[in-house]
């Protein structure tokens, strides 16, 4: 599959329609702004607490094309929305969240009133905008991934959710579990990537430092068939700019809003020309 096809995978195309492109040596030329739009923990604002159901409305508003958020097990099995493996960051309670029932976390403030969400509740709130998720599994957390794919198919959600999967060994229980569900590599280090693509990852996931270090490693990439994300934070504009220059297909920013307003610039001055 080339990097630019997989853009409609993630929309409205069929799975069937997507596996049969076939892969090209050289990416097609492309709108820069038609990189994709991907709140990490839905929008970092005052206000609007990380990983919330209100950060996900917000980054919903703003017209984003996926939100990232992160996948913890509690205590009886539950799945809830916590970047942090404790409590004491983001919520008034203390401890791990694996060691706390579900019930006990839901009367937490995760801050301005908000509570922790459960993973059912975030698909619930996506259904039919057009909004994907991005899943970061997190490693050693009790998650029980079944639960994660049963939850998913329940909703009839296979594509509009996408997993950001740590491991090989988690790709492969997740390819067992649905292989339709796509995934996204989130290697801890550079070498890794090579291990990942021969294992058939969907979508690749750079760090900004590594692009930053080796900027011919999008295109490298992408030569490989693979569309490329990149892990932004809280980057400035300045750098936006330059990813977006460097061909990147998907930037994960804490400034979604940023990035929005970008998207419209550059769509308005090229109509203009």
């Amino acid at each position: 599959m080339t990097w630019y096809s997989f853009l409609p995978c993630l929309g409205i195309g069929l799975i069937a329609a997507c596996a049969s492109v076939r892969v090209t040596d050289a990416p097609r030329p492309r709108s820069e702004w038609a990189v994709l739009n991907i709140a990490h923990r839905g929008g970092i604002v005052p206000g609007t607490p990380e990983n919330t159901l209100k950060a996900f409305r917000r980054a919903i508003s703003l017209g984003v094309d996926a939100i990232e958020l992160d996948l913890r097990g509690t205590r009886d099995g539950a799945i809830v929305i916590m970047h942090d493996a404790t409590l004491e960051h983001t919520t008034d309670g203390t401890g791990k969240v694996t060691d706390h029932l579900l019930a006990e976390l839901r009367q937490l403030d995760a801050g301005g009133g908000e509570s922790i969400p459960t993973f059912a509740e975030v698909l619930d709130l996506v259904a039919g905008t057009g909004v994907k998720l991005l899943l970061d599994i997190k490693v050693s957390t009790k998650l029980d991934k079944g639960r994660v794919v049963r939850q998913i198919e329940e909703r009839g959600a296979v594509l509009d959710v996408i997993l950001g999967v740590r491991t090989l060994e988690d790709l492969r229980e997740f390819r067992g579990l649905n292989p339709n569900i796509r995934t996204v590599g989130f290697m801890r280090w550079p070498d890794d990537i090579d291990a990942f693509v021969a294992a058939g990852i969907d979508i690749v996931r750079l760090k900004l430092a590594w692009i930053q270090e080796s900027p011919d490693l999008v295109k490298d990439i992408q030569r490989r068939g693979k569309p490329v994300w990149v892990a932004a934070g809280g980057a400035p504009r300045e750098v936006l700019e330059e990813l977006i220059r460097s061909g990147v297909n998907g930037i994960l920013t804490a400034h979604p809003e940023e990035l929005a307003g970008m998207k419209k610039e550059m769509k308005a001055n090229r109509n203009q020309r």
